[in-house]
Parts: C-alpha cells; sequence; structure tokens
C-alpha cells in the first residue's frame, strides 16, 4: 500500500469529491472504555478473551486486559460489555462506489445533477453494516478525493483503498470508468498513471490481450502496486498462462467458472495448482451470483428486500426499474446462473480445503447487491460454501488486511491498532447471522452507536 500521494492527484480528487464539502466535520476519536466484554481478536491463535475491559484513546486500542483488574481512567467514556462481544470492523473487498460522474457515464445521462448523489448517504449503510474498509474496484479521480475526505476526519465513512481498472479494446464500461489499454506500452502506461496519481492497486479487466495483461501486471510489480481482476479471454479455456508473479487476487469464484462455456467442476483441481503455485488468493463474491440468479428468477424479489429502500433514489429506480439482470432473464440464463452458484461453493470448499486464501468481497453496487448489508449475506454464504463461522470472519477482518500489507494497523483487535471494532449483541462463532445483530460500530475511536445508525439508516429510506 502507498502512504500517500502526489500534490496534483490530491488537488484534483478533493476538487471532484462528491458532496464531500456538504458534510459537516465529524466529532473527534472519545476515549473510550468497553468493560466487561468478550473479545474476539480474529488473530492466528484463534483465543477468545473473556470479560476485558479495552481502552481506547487517540483511535487506537491502548489496552486489552482482564476487567477485574483495570479501571478505566478519569474522564473515559464507560461502555457497559455484559452480554456482548467486540471484533474487529469488516472489510469489503470488492465494491463499486459511486459518484456522480460515474452514474452520468454509466446511465447516459450527461445532464444528471451533482445534487442526485450524496457521498455521505453511501458511505451510511456499509458504516451501518459494521463495514469499516472497503476496496472500490472501479476507482475514479473522484474516489481519491472521497479517501481523502474520509481520511482527514472531514467526512465519516470507511477507509477506503482505490484500485484503478484497466481493460482492453472494446472496453466493457465507459472510459472515465474504466482505463483502455490495446497494446503492452499502453498497459505499461497505464499503471504508471495510476500510481502517480494515488490509486492503491491496479484491477485487470476481462477485455485485455494476454500481452497487455503481462505488461500491466508486469509494471505494477515494479511499481509495487498489487493487482487483482478479472482472468481475461473467458471461454477461451487458456487460464494458466495468466497466473503470473504479481497477479495476487482473482476477483471472484465466477472467474474460474467462466473459463470455459459451461462451468467445470472437474477443472478445479487444476485452479487449485494454478492458485497455490503463484500464491494468489480468492475474493470469493457468493453472494453476488446468489443475488442474481435470484432476481432474475424471481424480479418481484426485489421488491420485498427492505435493505434496497436505503439506496439513493436514482439507484433504487435502476434496481427496481431499470435492472440489466432483469431485462436479460431466460430460461438459458437462469441455468448458466444456477451452474455458477453451484461451480462456486465447490470452487471455494476447495481452495479453503487447500489452503488458498479467501477473502469477503460482494460487488456491492451491482443492481440488487446492497452496500453493507451484502456483507453479512456474504459471510453466510461462505459458511454455506463449507468455511467454519470463524474462517468467515477472518475472511472479512484480518485476511484482507494481511493482503493490503495493513496488518500493523487493523484486522484483529490488539493494543496499538487502528479501534475500528463492531461491538455485538450475540456470539458471530456460534452463529454467523449474529454478525448482524450490531449494537454499536466504533470507526477510528467513534463510538456510533445503534441508535444513532438506525437513525441514519431511515433517513435514507425516506428520501425519495
Amino acid at each position: 500500500m502507498k502512504s500517500g500521494i502526489r500534490c496534483v492527484s490530491l488537488l484534483f480528487g478533493l476538487l471532484s469529491a462528491v458532496g464531500a464539502f456538504a458534510a459537516a466535520p465529524d466529532p473527534i476519536p472519545e476515549r473510550l472504555a468497553i468493560e466487561h466484554v468478550t473479545v474476539l481478536p480474529m488473530s492466528n491463535e484463534g483465543t477468545v478473551l473473556s470479560d476485558m475491559t479495552v481502552l481506547i484513546q487517540d483511535g487506537r486500542i491502548v489496552s486489552i486486559a482482564p476487567a477485574s483488574t483495570t479501571r478505566a481512567p478519569r474522564g473515559m467514556k464507560r461502555i457497559d460489555g455484559r452480554g456482548k462481544w467486540l471484533m474487529p470492523g469488516l472489510t469489503d473487498m470488492h465494491v463499486h462506489l459511486g459518484n456522480v460522474r460515474m452514474m452520468r457515464l454509466f446511465l447516459r445521462m450527461p445532464d444528471l445533477q451533482q445534487s442526485a448523489l450524496r457521498t455521505e448517504d453511501l458511505f451510511t449503510p456499509f458504516l451501518a453494516n459494521g463495514v469499516v474498509r472497503i476496496m472500490d474496484m472501479q476507482s475514479m479521480s473522484e474516489t481519491i478525493g472521497q479517501r481523502v475526505e474520509v481520511d482527514a476526519g472531514r467526512m465519516l465513512g470507511p477507509h477506503i483503498v482505490a484500485a484503478a481498472m484497466i481493460d482492453g479494446q472494446k472496453p466493457l464500461w465507459p472510459v472515465g470508468m474504466t482505463r483502455v489499454a490495446v497494446t503492452p506500452d499502453d498497459g505499461r502506461q497505464a499503471v504508471r498513471d495510476a500510481s502517480a496519481e494515488g490509486y492503491d492497486a491496479i484491477k485487470v479487466y476481462s477485455r485485455l490481450s494476454f500481452e497487455t495483461f503481462s505488461a500491466i501486471v508486469d509494471e505494477a510489480r515494479r511499481l509495487k502496486l498489487p493487482v487483482v481482476g478479472h482472468i481475461p479471454e473467458r471461454g477461451s479455456g487458456r487460464t494458466k498462462d495468466f497466473f503470473q508473479p504479481g497477479f495476487t487476487m482473482v476477483a471472484h469464484a465466477e472467474e474460474f467458472a467462466q473459463r470455459a462455456a459451461q462451468p467445470s467442476v472437474a477443472a478445479i483441481p487444476q485452479y487449485v495448482d494454478m492458485m497455490k503455485q503463484n500464491g494468489a488468493w480468492l475474493t470469493a463474491t457468493l453472494s453476488l451470483d446468489e443475488r442474481l440468479l435470484e432476481q432474475t428468477k424471481d424480479p418481484q424479489s426485489l421488491h420485498s428486500r427492505q435493505e434496497i429502500r436505503v439506496l439513493p433514489p436514482l439507484m433504487r429506480d435502476m434496481v427496481l426499474n431499470q435492472n440489466p439482470y432483469v431485462a436479460a432473464a431466460s430460461p438459458q440464463r437462469i441455468e448458466f446462473l444456477t451452474q455458477v452458484v453451484e461451480f462456486n461453493r465447490e470452487l471455494v470448499r476447495a481452495f479453503v480445503a487447500a489452503g488458498i486464501p479467501v477473502v469477503a468481497g460482494t460487488d456491492a453496487q451491482v443492481p440488487g447487491v446492497v452496500p453493507g448489508f451484502s456483507m453479512h449475506d456474504e459471510l453466510a454464504a461462505l459458511t454455506r460454501a463449507g468455511m467454519s463461522n470463524r474462517q468467515a470472519l477472518e475472511a472479512a477482518t484480518r485476511r484482507p488486511c494481511e493482503w493490503l500489507n495493513l496488518s500493523a494497523e487493523c484486522g484483529t483487535v490488539e493494543v496499538g491498532k487502528l479501534a475500528d471494532l463492531i461491538l455485538l449483541d450475540a456470539d458471530p462463532l456460534a452463529d454467523i447471522g449474529n454478525s448482524r445483530r450490531i449494537a454499536a460500530v466504533i470507526l477510528g475511536g467513534r463510538y456510533l452507536p445503534r441508535a444513532m445508525l438506525d437513525r441514519r439508516v431511515a433517513a435514507l429510506a425516506a428520501r425519495r
């Protein structure tokens, strides 16, 4: 991860940030004492710490000690943690964080007003669901501006990891949402540009040629930028050649499902070998295809899902009334998605058994995949694919911070780390569904109780 961005990109990002300057400054981090709480550190040791007091100051954890021997210093805000569980905040390793320019391009609405999307409205569902860090997989200059606002404390939102997307000739997404590289030289220059502009990672996409893909991965490795993304040449059967040093994470389980015309469970052992030999990780996005199958089979299911109400009106209308996945519904499409869902579960089960690291990501903002809420769908999906509850929680806490090279800052509950935490009313190790039972979120030492989060979510749902 890079520690900073250059002055030119900082200025451009700030000027481009969507609604950033409309947000009021956030409260300073509080001095907190969470007393008599059960701590789930999510460390390698797998320890559970009972009846602890956790002290937080200046946005970091300063003490974790038995409650019987710890007194909260005078002036600390005391939180009764009896009957509650404290664990690291969640990381969604695959999201698409919107902005007005993105929607103008995607919807082909050049006259869309700047007020159509407010950045704080995009952040609220993440925070309300305990998602404190996101990896944006289609980052633009506006994303850099959003990241600056969060990091400076001027807006309450999750930490943002910004990945610049690069696609090939006839890109699947509009230019501006993606960069285009037709030749290897184009690819290397696109990586150099992304590095200079302050992006944290490179996302490779489906229409890159093999030669350009290879040049991108090589240049990114030279510049110490991690590469994540799709495996190009879908349906061609060519897979192993793409696993090169520097291509360190595949963005979806479904990437392997689409290597041939039909998903092939018989090919999974080969994929296991490719991943292990390259040291690559997987972002599963299992719940993505489950949601796509659900809404393709039954479009009315979208109208019964309450979380869709929290989307900004522009996005809500797109999901309910202009949904491209509903428009493309057919018996053949339903059958294909059914096969993909089944394949994905078998793939993840095999990867976990082989020791290949799997992290949680949702592809949030794909129509029907609601930010924040989808993370808990993903945790449940990972357990259905054979992960234990602990493994699923690690996939959304410790593991992402390891891949991001941020283990010193996040991913576990340890002294010295950022106080980005969630306080739960029930034990998620006993039932993964308890990850939804959030009593409070602690973001950089700011205490966000359930009542506050609920008010923010209700305000979103009421917006028309």
